[in-house]
């Protein structure tokens, strides 16, 4: 499914951008009420600093964020989604849509439900 997904979606922007470059921009935009920093998507993302800077600042030089002084601190920069990371989210959102579209094909809704069910279950047992 990841294959099919980000195969299909580094080429949609006219830039390369990896699974977790794409992962992040969709914290961004599902976040786009509160101010999020780098700080944020370390630890959202279990990163470390410097691998966390190197992804925001390919980020950054694609155009897809810019990095504005905090409302609350100026010396802290807030990570923003840019107008064409929305459109790349946007599109990536399209494709795994399309993609659980044709997973679940002749699958009725029940099983579906039953499946979902069960894997909360099963996640529920690692905590």
């Amino acid at each position: 499914m990841r294959r099919r997904i980000w195969g299909m979606t580094s080429h949609l922007s006219g830039n390369a951008v990896t699974e977790i470059e794409g992962v992040v921009l969709g914290f961004l935009c599902h976040n786009e009420n509160r101010e999020i920093f780098q700080k944020d998507i370390e630890t959202a993302f279990c990163v470390r600093s410097s691998t966390a800077s190197r992804l925001l600042r390919h980020l950054e030089e694609g155009g897809f964020i810019e990095r504005h002084p905090s409302s609350a601190d100026a010396r802290l920069k807030q990570v923003v989604a840019t107008e064409k990371a929305w459109a790349l989210n946007h599109q990536i959102e399209e494709r795994i849509a399309a993609v659980e579209a044709d997973l679940s094909r002749g699958i009725p809704t029940e099983e579906i439900e039953a499946f979902m069910a069960t894997l909360q279950k099963l996640k529920q047992n690692l905590l």
